[in-house]
């Protein structure tokens, strides 16, 4: 789940009278995954191909040119307003200022979703001013960060965060939690506040195939969670800062209405407000949390994917675990994030495996 431009003063263009009569759904928003390749080792990552051996056709990123023609033909079938850049870490595709660039120039929005390591001078110089850099801070202190990125990049990250505005851009600071920093959530949000962050995200960690095998180690209980979100719900009215809570948190493990203050997010399940992802190859899948390909953008239309059978399919069940509940978000929530079910289990019929993991029994 990613951060959405319509909780900062977007200024994604709103003008659709150019827009194609071929329109066929209502998804506003795409990720872009433009390659596969990171700087950091972070074991909490979801990225399904962590661990895997990638075929010769998976590693090859698609152009700069390629990817703006995608998202053009994707503006034809859907009303598009972001465009989301992700990976890996898309500061490594060298095409990455021009990809912005294009887009931008299109009317849309531009989110680069940035671990922020390589966001130096030089390249800031490069991209388009009036982008928004999602960056991740996982810790105010420079061991905790430093142990979940997998590498010693704590200074450099905060040299960078504190000359993204002089650029004329802006920054959302993205965490995400863990058992390694619950502890610090509050002097973590702070210190983002303090580098000029213009809102916060708030993520639990999500749950991958390869994340799985580490859960015992890495995923906070229920009561961290609630704890941590007592604390930057305080943190929001004391600071006037958004803070969005993006990865769903099923109601079992802890109930959104106690934290009025942070905007929580619900899987859309291919709905108006899904996220479809595009692979670094062209592929589509319905999340950037899920490995499942729907089918090739650079051979099919978007519209003939989304409405398509295995779409259906993916977004259409409910976990069996979740028949009885009786909570009154049952209806938003649906079991949590399919996606982690699926690549955990290998089914859409299980809920969310954070639920169990948390310690909420069924």
């Amino acid at each position: 789940m990613r951060w959405s431009k319509k909780r900062l003063s977007a200024r994604p263009s709103d003008d659709t009278s150019g827009q194609d009569s071929r329109v066929t759904c209502r998804v506003e928003t795409i990720v872009l995954e433009i390659t596969q390749e990171c700087n950091n080792a972070c074991a909490h990552c979801y990225n399904y191909w962590r661990g895997t051996t990638k075929p010769r056709e998976a590693r090859r990123n698609l152009s700069g040119a390629e990817w703006l023609l995608l998202v053009k033909k994707i503006s034809i079938e859907a009303p598009l307003k972001q465009v989301a850049i992700s990976g890996g870490e898309p500061l490594l595709h060298h095409d990455l200022p021009e990809i912005v660039s294009g887009i931008m120039k299109m009317g849309l929005g531009v989110v680069v979703i940035t671990n922020g390591t390589l966001l130096d001078r030089s390249m800031l110089k490069q991209i388009p001013a009036g982008c928004t850099f999602e960056v991740t801070l996982f810790s105010a202190e420079a061991g905790i960060h430093d142990r979940m990125a997998g590498r010693a990049v704590f200074k450099s990250l905060i040299r960078n965060l504190s000359r993204i505005e002089a650029f004329g851009h802006g920054f959302v600071l993205a965490n995400v939690l863990t058992r390694l920093n619950a502890h610090d959530v509050t002097r973590t949000v702070k210190l983002g506040i303090a580098l000029g962050a213009q809102a916060v995200m708030f993520n639990r960690i999500n749950l991958s195939k390869e994340v799985f095998l580490h859960r015992k180690h890495i995923v906070p209980s229920a009561s961290q969670l609630k704890s941590s979100l007592s604390k930057i719900n305080e943190l929001s009215t004391n600071y006037g800062i958004q803070i969005a809570v993006s990865v769903p948190i099923p109601p079992c493990v802890a109930d959104p209405r106690e934290y009025p203050n942070l905007h929580f997010g619900w899987c859309p399940r291919g709905g108006d407000d899904a996220y479809y992802t595009v692979s670094n190859n062209g592929y589509l899948r319905p999340c950037n949390h899920s490995s499942l390909l729907l089918g090739d953008l650079r051979t099919q239309g978007f519209g003939e994917i989304v409405t398509g059978h295995e779409t259906r399919d993916f977004w259409g069940s409910t976990p069996l675990e979740c028949g009885n509940c009786a909570h009154p978000l049952k209806h938003k929530c649906l079991g949590g994030c399919p996606a982690a079910a699926h690549e955990c289990y290998g089914t859409i019929n299980r809920r969310d495996p954070f639920v169990e993991l948390a310690g909420v029994q069924a």
